[in-house]
């Protein structure tokens, strides 16, 4: 991603069922890149909803990674995205790998 999170909005009150990465507004580029991740999470879970569940992992995409640096957190190379849908209309996503750091700014 080569955009400037300068233009990234606030992040929302936490917790939010939605997870971390909820905001305020976000640049073109991320929002287009944030709504194919969606488009193709929602595609996944009901295609494979029948035998996985609800929830599954998959690699953090180039949006996530720099979202979640913006928020302060150091990232893994390898980090992974714990997807699970809540509801069939509402997306949870984690990281596990993240959830014992203190990240190192508030994003704002």
């Amino acid at each position: 991603m080569t955009t400037p999170t300068d233009t990234i909005g606030t992040q929302l009150p936490q917790p939010d069922p939605r997870g971390w990465l909820v905001f305020d507004r976000l640049p073109a580029e991320l929002q287009d890149a944030e709504d194919s991740t969606q488009d193709n999470d929602v595609r996944y879970y009901r295609e494979s909803w029948h035998y996985r569940g609800p929830t599954y992992h998959r690699p953090a995409t180039a949006a996530e990674r720099t979202l979640l640096e913006h928020l302060g957190y150091v990232l893994p190379d390898d980090l992974r995205t714990r997807v699970q849908f809540v509801t069939d209309n509402v997306r949870n996503r984690r990281w596990p790998a993240l959830e014992l750091q203190n990240p190192t700014t508030e994003g704002e």
